[in-house]
């Protein structure tokens, strides 16, 4: 068995770079005797020369050259791992990720992130939209925080009401359906026409929000598509007031108020109970007060 140590690959690593024991000792901070010592440990490890010693400057051998690229991976390696060893003890995430329900206005969570990336600017955020797939990303541990509706496993996670999202029942104004005679307007007969609804983003999940199963169906995967073909009178379908409050004022949608099928929906930030939270995590929970 082969007890390569990080330091044997580290020495020899660096007297390839620099080209002999002398220089590499000096990159090293290390006497030369240590680094000559850590090479030749290594070598007969292994099994065959790393260097060729046969002129006055030692070259690496192409065994060498093999057996460096493979090691380089492990130097990466470890050097990540410093990294965030050094991020762990300073509680200042490398990464965070963070979901977000289609239907929540992005706009509440721009400046936080905004916040959140000036104070610390070596984390990487990452954003990632879904549907209908917020609680079970967390629980998978797909991501470290997430926005969304209707909280149901209460007992693992963390969770405070952030506010409420307005859905409202759309169609375009110019579709056919508004060209029937108004005693005529009824949900039978929206049913004939295609509800426009959006696929969840983990398709393992059935949660349904708003689907009339009598109701022709054509499924999307974000909202902005379904907003989209809704304009473009392919369909009907419910979407969040903030979506679609301009186009309801200037005519181009049309608010289908008498049927009262509105919904008002409580959104969430959440975590999973007793997971780290970092600086950055932290500052982006507390960013949002409990309502």
């Amino acid at each position: 068995m082969y007890w390569i140590t990080i330091d044997q690959i580290e020495c020899f690593q660096a007297v390839s770079e620099s080209g002999s024991f002398q220089k590499a000792s000096e990159k090293l901070n290390k006497a030369k005797s240590a680094v000559m010592y850590s090479v030749n440990n290594l070598e007969e490890q292994l099994g065959f020369p790393l260097l060729d010693r046969s002129s006055y400057r030692s070259k690496i051998t192409p065994q060498g050259e093999a057996f460096l690229y493979r090691s380089q991976k492990i130097l990466d390696n470890m050097s990540e791992l410093h990294d965030y060893c050094r991020q762990i003890a300073s509680e200042v995430e490398m990464k965070l990720s963070i979901s977000v329900s289609g239907i929540f206005d992005i706009n509440l969570l721009y400046p936080v992130i905004k916040n959140a990336m000036n104070e610390f600017p070596s984390t990487e955020i990452m954003l990632e939209k879904e549907i209908l797939s917020g609680e079970k990303m967390l629980q998978r541990e797909m991501v470290d925080i997430s926005i969304f509706e209707n909280v149901h496993n209460k007992r693992e996670l963390d969770f405070k009401s952030i506010g409420k999202v307005k859905l409202v029942l759309v169609i375009s104004s110019d579709h056919s359906f508004l060209e029937l005679p108004s005693k005529q307007q009824t949900k039978e007969e929206l049913f004939k026409y295609p509800q426009i609804v959006q696929r969840s983003t983990i398709q393992d999940e059935d949660h349904k929000i708003g689907v009339h199963t009598k109701a022709l169906k054509w499924k999307v995967t974000d909202t902005p598509s379904k907003k989209d073909i809704i304009m473009n009178g392919l369909g009907w379908g419910r979407l969040p007031l903030h979506v679609v409050e301009e186009e309801i004022k200037n005519g181009k949608l049309t608010h289908l108020k008498n049927f009262k099928d509105d919904d008002e929906v409580e959104m969430y930030i959440c975590k999973r109970k007793n997971a780290f939270m970092g600086q950055v995590s932290q500052l982006i929970w507390d960013s949002f007060e409990s309502k």
